[in-house]
């Protein structure tokens, strides 16, 4: 899956829903805290500013998942919905 497709996928899902994947390495402000991200690490935000998931990749160049906030029981299949589709872009990149 192409980072494009999976940013419309992703912003379908949820209308508050926002991507941002980074093009080189970078120290980034998110939220009150400065954090490294490496390049193609992508980050999938709440109203433009809460993080909520993070695609990381490790000194190995593995692909990590990171979930960053919690979900409530009617915001479920949201969460389930999303992860089936960072599964898909994990896999295929």
């Amino acid at each position: 899956m192409k980072f494009e497709d999976f940013k419309s996928e992703i912003e379908k899902i949820y209308d508050r829903f926002s991507v941002k994947r980074y093009d080189k390495d970078q120290v980034v402000m998110i939220g009150l805290t400065l954090q490294n991200r490496r390049a193609n690490d992508i980050d999938i935000f709440i109203d433009e500013d809460i993080p909520a998931f993070n695609i990381a990749t490790d000194g190995n160049s593995n692909r990590l998942l990171k979930i960053e906030i919690g979900f409530d029981v009617e915001s479920l299949d949201i969460l389930l919905n999303v992860l089936d589709l960072i599964k898909k872009y994990m896999q295929e990149e």
